[in-house]
């Protein structure tokens, strides 16, 4: 008889217990989050698109909460976008104020040339901010000319 297979047996008992502990523990988080809210990051995060493709990096925003003079669009660091809205309403002297305030950065791929960027306020809110591709350099083949000196040099200094 062989001493081997107890050792190991009795070595994984207390593995398989804490598996069992840890997957009984899964269970009860499983029910704990099934009947939490579910979250719309929409409305939390706002509606905003990314758009990418060859010819142009575009953002849109909603900003129909602010006024087109409340809108701050600007560059930072050479390649990032900031969008910076405030509206501010006063009711009277007891009736408080409204204040809204919205911040957003973006990073533009590399590629993309931030200098040229445009941005446009449609009717509806949307705010729509474009950066257009740089053009890719163009690696043409080229010829080097060899210019011909008058001084003989006949050795190579080597160091």
């Amino acid at each position: 008889m062989s001493m081997v297979p107890w050792i190991f047996r009795d070595v994984m008992r207390p593995l398989r217990m804490l598996e069992r502990e840890m997957e009984r523990q899964m269970r009860y988080a499983d029910d704990l989050f099934r009947f939490a809210p579910r979250i719309n990051y929409d409305e939390v995060m706002g509606k905003d698109a990314v758009i990418q493709d060859k010819e142009k990096f575009q953002l849109k925003l909603d900003v129909q909460d602010f006024k087109p003079e409340e809108i701050v669009v600007k560059t930072i660091n050479g390649n990032a976008i900031q969008i910076e809205a405030k509206h501010e309403e006063k009711h009277g002297k007891d009736q408080g104020f409204i204040s809204r305030q919205l911040v957003r950065r973006f990073v533009l791929p590399k590629g993309h040339d931030i200098q040229n960027a445009v941005s446009s306020l449609s009717s509806d809110g949307v705010l729509t901010i474009t950066a257009p591709r740089k053009p890719e350099a163009i690696e043409e083949e080229r010829k080097i000319p060899i210019t011909h000196e008058n001084e003989d040099t006949t050795k190579i200094e080597s160091k």
